[in-house]
């Protein structure tokens, strides 16, 4: 006999239509509304669905709870069919993780970052393999998982010289001058477009962290020396760490073999091996650059890179940083650097392969600005802006609609006081979740009065200035919250390198399309692939694509 949510019963019963039924009666019971409430808010439940639970594996099994199941190949349509059977407002219980109320109105879900504590939580804290592997080698910058004193420190110094516009602005020239070796390099990585988009973000960021133009994404034979092997190795291992994150997290034995018996399942120790590998190389790079630095070796743009600048600031007078910490900084940013940027490029190469008129657009607005508002026909950061490029900024909002890189990028607790959502009021530490991707592919919130809208379609015009007006004054307004626009969350532990991050993809997507056509080399997959459904994927910390074979043409 099954017991399922609060409601009792003494007949066997299949528990998935039971779940439909209550599902229905809580439906049923919320408050009426007006039509014309209804036309201009798309959020009709007011009671949240408690999804049934088990001990240690929460919801996950789907016979029991009527979930969709798990699966990290089809991550995307776990959290939407979970919305089409659970509506606007659900509990789940996820392992490892707990209970998350799943709410899909970025207004309410506002109203919980207003009651973050100064230690707030952030999705970071979920990453628990992370925390355990560094903890174990008694990292210095471990604790940056956890949300006390020792973190809002650490994290106050990491920010610095990443957060602000101005120093994002920065780093834009280093980033122009790696894109266009990157760029270059890209029909002799035509097979293998993932990983060489993770080279990519790494040469990008090498110009941020170091201002050192690495040119692994380069054409050979530059990318064949000892060092560029060595780059290619941190690259390689981070990506492999951070591609067993989520099959951690969401495998429910992992962490309680960790806690309660001490020992290390065979995907954490993979895990550690790679983490451990990628670290010990970022290591060696800041200490050969710290030596450079000591000896006054460095270059112009080595002298206003992050890792120049930090260590300067850490040996200031009444500094609360440990030039130790400042390396692990390093190392973390090196890290964190790769996955998320390169999920989107690796996405968005996709898309403009499959959409050739999309493409075209793109290559005629980058074209004309770069003729009409530079003389040497030059990037700059003012060029990149949005209302200089909007549809360039288009492109990347509409991947994160469709193919974001993060699907659950957003999880904060009420940590300084109650909170009312939904017209409920919730205590203290509940934890809520914003699903930004379902209502996006919500065919009647995206379409509005358009009944033919197809939410799999990739168009960027969705979000170009007259489709925007458009929406105000209706239900589809609420697509263009703040909080759906990025996968890099939100709040005071919002992604230090967010501003880095956006830049990096406008700047290497402008000059990629500025050089090369791109299309998809197999006549088959010309044909075959009409969309994202058609496109393997693996959800590890982000969502990666198996890219197909591509063709480059020069413009």
């Amino acid at each position: 006999m099954l017991a399922v949510s609060a409601v009792k019963s003494t007949k066997k019963i299949c528990p998935t239509r039971h779940i439909q039924r209550l599902h229905k009666s809580t439906l049923s019971s919320a408050p009426a509304t007006s039509k014309k409430e209804e036309a201009k808010c798309p959020f009709h439940q007011q009671m949240r669905f408690d999804v049934p639970k088990l001990p240690i594996i929460g919801s996950l099994l789907p016979q029991y709870s009527g979930v969709d199941k798990f699966d990290p190949k089809a991550t995307y349509d776990f959290w939407t069919n979970n919305h089409k059977r659970f509506g606007d407002f659900y509990k789940i219980a996820m392992p490892t993780v707990g209970e998350l109320h799943v709410l899909t109105d970025p207004k309410e879900m506002h109203k919980v970052l207003r009651k973050e504590s100064s230690l707030p939580h952030g999705t970071v804290a979920f990453d628990w393999p992370f925390f355990y592997a560094l903890k174990s080698h008694d990292a210095p910058l471990a604790d940056f998982w956890k949300r006390d004193e020792n973190w809002l420190r650490q994290r106050r110094f990491f920010q610095s010289d990443l957060l602000s516009p101005e120093a994002a602005k920065g780093y834009v020239p280093g980033m122009i001058g790696a894109a266009k070796i990157a760029s270059k390099g890209a029909p002799f990585h035509n097979k293998n477009i993932k990983e060489y988009m993770t080279y990519v973000t790494f040469d990008l960021f090498s110009t941020v962290m170091f201002g050192e133009l690495t040119g692994v994404s380069g054409p050979p034979p530059d990318t064949s020396s000892s060092e560029s092997l060595l780059n290619k190795e941190f690259v390689q291992t981070t990506s492999d760490s951070t591609e067993r994150v989520v099959p951690l997290v969401f495998g429910p034995l992992n962490k309680i073999l960790l806690d309660y018996f001490g020992y290390k399942p065979k995907l954490f120790k993979e895990f550690e091996k790679d983490t451990f590998r990628s670290r010990e190389i970022a290591i060696q790079k800041f200490r050969a650059f710290q030596e450079r630095k000591a000896k006054g070796l460095l270059s112009e743009n080595e002298k206003v890179s992050y890792a120049s600048r930090a260590i300067d600031r850490q040996a200031e007078d009444g500094s609360e940083i440990s030039l130790e910490e400042v390396e692990d900084m390093v190392v973390l940013a090196l890290e964190a650097s790769i996955d998320t940027t390169s999920a989107i490029l690796n996405w968005i190469v996709i898309h403009l392969a499959m959409n050739p008129e999309v493409q075209e657009k793109l290559y005629t607005e980058i074209s004309t600005i770069k003729a009409e508002k530079t003389e040497n026909g030059e990037l700059t950061h003012e060029l990149l802006s949005k209302s200089s490029a909007p549809y360039l900024h288009a492109i990347i909002r509409e991947n994160h609609r469709v193919t974001p890189a993060v699907v659950f990028n957003l999880q904060k607790d009420n940590a300084s006081d109650d909170v009312e959502i939904h017209g409920e009021t919730y205590p203290k530490g509940t934890m809520f979740m914003l699903d930004t991707r379902s209502l996006g592919m919500n065919p009647e919130i995206l379409g509005g009065d358009d009944a033919d809208v197809d939410p799999d379609a990739f168009q960027p015009e969705r979000w170009l200035k007259e489709s925007v007006q458009k929406r105000k004054g209706t239900k589809s307004e609420v697509l263009d919250h703040p909080l759906n626009r990025e996968p890099f969350s939100a709040g005071a532990r919002k992604c230090p390198g967010y501003r880095v991050a956006n830049y990096e993809v406008l700047v290497y997507l402008s000059q990629l399309v500025s050089d090369w056509k791109i299309s998809f080399l197999n006549e088959n997959d010309q044909e075959n692939i009409k969309n994202w459904r058609d496109i393997e994927y693996f959800n590890g910390l982000t969502v990666q694509p198996k890219v197909p074979e591509l063709k480059f043409e020069a413009r």
